[in-house]
């Protein structure tokens, strides 16, 4: 095939970037150490959430969309260290410790030298279990709920994961937009389904 060594470069940054987060991320930004924040709970559901995507992606054999996950994932965690309030010390190593496990397979040397680094020489990555993601960590704590008027979308709604049918017809009502676009009319007909979707039907003139 023809060679290029665009790919090439873009690996090597990554890779580069993946050394540095793993050996010297105070030098990136703070580290902290903490009880969990809004922040750090995020990154921890990202992790799991990367586990869960990567280990399909890989059962697919669909290599390229894992590395994507894999570049995407990295590029939060810099953002997480670098960020105002810094890194909680624990969920960034258990984050740096699973991107390196996941990348493992893909980039055994390097990995395999990172691990060793970061946990004592007789550490040996590819001894190690495949992680795992909590399937509690896979849940949406929100959903954009859509709400319609005689069909037509009118607003859009982050509720929660579970709500039910008077909670979403009671927020959907709430809604400024959806109070000026029902310009006093009252709904004869409320279609909910829950977390997703509110119709209210109303008078036509």
């Amino acid at each position: 095939m023809d060679w290029e060594d665009v790919s090439i470069d873009g690996a090597f940054r990554f890779l580069t970037r993946v050394w540095r987060l793993s050996l010297s991320a105070s030098e990136i930004g703070s580290i902290e150490s903490r009880p969990p924040t809004e922040a750090d709970q995020q990154i921890e559901k990202l992790r799991h959430r990367l586990i869960d995507a990567v280990t399909q992606d890989f059962e697919r054999w669909s290599y390229n969309t894992a590395v994507a996950k894999l570049m995407g994932f990295l590029n939060e965690l810099y953002r997480y260290v670098q960020a105002p309030g810094g890194a909680a010390e624990s969920t960034l190593a258990d984050a740096v410790d699973t991107l390196l496990l996941l990348l493992a397979p893909a980039t055994p040397h390097i990995t395999a030298e990172l691990w060793s680094l970061r946990h004592g020489e007789a550490a040996h990555i590819h001894g190690e279990s495949w992680p795992v993601a909590d399937p509690a960590q896979l849940v949406d704590d929100t959903v954009t709920m859509v709400v319609q008027i005689n069909g037509k979308v009118r607003d859009r709604i982050e509720v929660p994961a579970e709500i039910d049918g008077a909670g979403a017809e009671a927020l959907c009502l709430a809604s400024p937009a959806i109070q000026e676009a029902l310009r006093g009319a009252v709904p004869t007909k409320v279609i909910a389904r829950p977390p997703k979707l509110v119709n209210l039907v109303v008078p036509q003139a």
